[in-house]
């Protein structure tokens, strides 16, 4: 498996360079552009020390970022996880490896716990994100029953409520009795979710039933959504419903409604209104 890099043509060569300084020809088995990973196949005639993970990881915590320089030397990061507001151009999705050096050593590689498990796979070296094991986990099990990694496309960006600074959380609980749940940043233009009336500043407090706090969360959901759906109907591109409790806080008020969503194994892009 590889990080993102931002643009992968599918016919490139990909060429592995292994501990004992050879190197072998990788073929490339899978590209999940919305999760931004590779899955390449490396023939080798030697056994391999296979890594062992944890699902759990959480902000504060103690890890160590993995990585090889030119010569292929291993280089070890300490750093903290963080939880953070993403750019616009990041998924909702990520989380971040935070420490006091600010120099790139090396490509970027596993993110371990104190144990030696990891915890994540760095996915952009540059930004410091990396994708959480527990996500990885599920795409992976897809993967080998399914043989692509389909998700519901919800046409929406989302921050948390725990990623607002102090007084932002204490005003929410104080003024509308709200504690968790995922705040609208964006609504894609024309999408069903506009379409539905759902508007930046909406807060989603339940998904198909579930009180929803974290965009892992969230993403783990829809990855459960997406693997079902599939597993029944053996097609992509196919819509279904997902019920959605929506609180505006402009009007004081609270509705539920069902968003008809796409299941996709493709990236999704959200259009700027």
């Amino acid at each position: 498996m590889d990080e993102w890099t931002g643009e992968y043509h599918r016919d490139a060569e990909v060429i592995v360079h292994l501990l004992d300084d050879t190197t072998a020809v990788a073929s490339l088995l899978y590209l999940q552009e919305h999760y931004e990973f590779a899955l390449y196949e490396v023939v080798v005639n030697k056994p391999v020390q296979l890594s062992t993970f944890n699902d759990n990881v959480h902000s504060g915590q103690d890890v160590f970022r993995l990585g090889r320089d030119e010569s292929l030397d291993l280089r070890i990061t300490h750093g903290r996880v963080e939880y953070m507001i993403p750019v616009p151009y990041e998924r909702c999705h990520y989380m971040y490896f935070s420490n006091n050096e600010h120099i790139l050593r090396d490509d970027g590689g596993p993110i371990i716990d104190l144990e030696g498990k990891v915890v994540g796979m760095v996915n952009n070296q540059i930004n410091e994100t990396f994708l959480p094991s527990s996500i990885l986990h599920k795409c992976l099990d897809s993967w080998r029953k399914l043989k692509c990694i389909p998700r519901p496309h919800l046409g929406m960006t989302f921050t948390s409520i725990k990623l607002l600074d102090p007084i932002g959380i204490e005003r929410m609980r104080r003024k509308h009795n709200i504690e968790s749940g995922l705040i609208v940043e964006e609504v894609s233009k024309e999408s069903n979710a506009e379409k539905l009336g759902i508007r930046k500043g909406d807060i989603i407090e339940r998904f198909n039933g579930e009180y929803i706090s974290s965009t892992i969360e969230l993403e783990k959901m829809l990855l459960d959504i997406g693997n079902d759906h599939f597993e029944q109907a053996k097609r992509l591109n196919a819509e279904i419903d997902v019920q959605i409790q929506i609180f505006r806080a402009t009007k004081l008020c609270r509705r539920t409604r069902n968003l008809i969503v796409i299941i996709s194994d493709c990236g999704e892009d959200i259009i700027e209104g």
